[in-house]
């Protein structure tokens, strides 16, 4: 996705549906501990949504990265300076 415009809102939605998604695998536990599903239908589940993720990473998520890493979010444990990640700490 060349436009970094749609590419941003394509990623940021994305991440919302993401975000319901592992909301929905969460609450599948919580379900699967209530007795009210299987473990079996839990982890088919799971499976399911884990390769669905997957596959979104691999198709649509990783490729618009590469052509816009800016919008890659970054985490508490990338916020290390370049000193540090070129092993320059004292």
């Amino acid at each position: 996705m060349q436009n970094r415009e749609v590419a941003a809102k394509v990623i940021e939605t994305l991440f919302d549906v993401a975000e319901k998604l592992y909301a929905s695998m969460d609450m599948t536990d919580a379900c699967l501990q209530e007795g009210k599903i299987s473990k079996e239908e839990a982890d088919a589940y799971r499976t399911a949504l884990m390769n669905l993720l997957e596959e979104m990473d691999h198709a649509i998520v990783s490729p618009i990265f590469g052509i816009h890493s800016d919008l890659r979010p970054t985490c508490c444990c990338c916020t290390e300076s370049e000193q540090d990640e070129a092993g320059l700490q004292p």
